[in-house]
């Protein structure tokens, strides 16, 4: 596995969905979620088209290019699918089934919604930052690969080509929801699974705060800082 940082592999995640195809108007668009391969392609061409404007103004004005790009990302992600996924065994439906009132179940589903939330506002950030940093040169569509006998579930592999011709490879795992439509859960990024690592940083950060999930979800930006720092 090449030598790159955990910042680079959200710049590089980042760069797959929206440089590989090309730039149309930066309204809002309604992206299309019967087709994996299609709603990939369109989330891309709003998202890059949000981000070129993005730099006549970004300076002055973050919070509107973060609006902006979310307006995209909300209809894409599954938001509390990823969110359980790093919380685990804190965020599983075994703990929730446990669970013996009305009341404990209604505090359990507001916590991994808040989760959701915090979530979701970090991954939009990083990707959207990510954006105005890119220099590569060109990405291509790999593959779109079933994964699993019931095809509700694909992998969209691209490949990313640098300024100096490295070749990288991001994976984008989707599911269908209830309504058969396409959304991301989760992307590797040459090998590294973000989830996995989030949730590696999610059970540590509860360990070192006693178990307190409500602290660590409360505190989770800045748990994220501080690791990145280390």
């Amino acid at each position: 596995m090449k030598n790159i940082s955990f910042t680079k592999y959200f710049f590089l995640a980042a760069a797959m969905i929206v440089f590989a195809f090309p730039v149309f108007a930066a309204e809002t668009v309604i992206i299309n979620r019967d087709d994996a391969k299609q709603m990939v392609e369109q989330s891309t061409d709003a998202l890059l088209a949000i981000a070129k404007e993005a730099k006549t103004y970004v300076k002055t004005d973050r919070p509107r290019y973060y609006r902006e790009g979310q307006a995209i990302l909300n209809q894409v992600i599954d938001r509390e699918y990823f969110a359980r996924g790093v919380m685990a065994t804190y965020g599983s439906a075994r703990v929730y089934n446990a669970l013996k009132t009305d009341e404990e179940k209604l505090a359990f589903r507001n916590q991994v919604s808040h989760f959701a939330d915090i979530m979701q506002q970090v991954l939009i950030e990083k990707y959207a930052d990510a954006l105005l940093l890119f220099d590569g040169q060109r990405i291509e569509i790999d593959s779109v690969i079933p994964m699993g006998a019931d095809g509700k579930n694909v992998n969209v592999k691209q490949l990313i080509y640098d300024k100096d011709n490295q070749v990288y490879t991001v994976q984008y795992n989707l599911h269908k929801d209830k309504e058969g439509k396409w959304l991301l859960y989760n992307v590797v990024v040459e090998g590294v699974n973000l989830a996995s690592v989030f949730r590696g940083q999610f059970a540590e950060a509860v360990e070192k705060n006693k178990g307190d999930v409500d602290y660590v979800i409360n505190h989770w930006n800045e748990i994220l800082s501080q690791e990145q720092k280390q």
